[in-house]
């Protein structure tokens, strides 16, 4: 019998976006792609029993109709849950080093409603 481990890779994660989303479009057919980060937060207490927050950075791409979903619904403070896979990213730099990268590779993408801030008039 033979005992393989499960290849398992799935994440979910929410957040708020922590800059306006950048859009291109690549290859012959010019398929969006748009790429963001999310900050997610995390409240814990250290041993002197006072509330820490913690948080993370996570960046994210999105292809096709989920890359145009964040064209169209998102910008800076966009809270968003996110349903993906990790993916690695590997490039060499100017210098010949390899440098890796780990982000989400986004399937489903759910932009919260949020209030806009208002802007004061003079």
């Amino acid at each position: 019998m033979s005992r393989r481990t499960p290849n398992l890779n799935t994440i979910v994660i929410g957040g708020n976006v922590v800059r306006d989303p950048e859009v291109k479009e690549v290859g012959e057919k010019n398929i969006k792609v748009t790429t963001f980060t999310i900050a997610n937060n995390r409240s814990y207490q250290d041993k002197d029993n006072n509330w820490q927050e913690e948080t993370t950075y996570v960046d994210v791409e999105a292809w096709g109709n989920q890359a145009k979903k964040i064209e169209d619904r998102a910008e800076k403070g966009s809270p968003i849950i996110v349903e993906g896979s990790l993916k690695l990213n590997q490039w060499e730099n100017n210098e010949g080093k390899t440098i890796s990268k780990i982000l989400i590779r986004a399937d489903r993408i759910h932009v919260l409603e949020h209030e806009k801030k208002k802007e004061e008039k003079f």
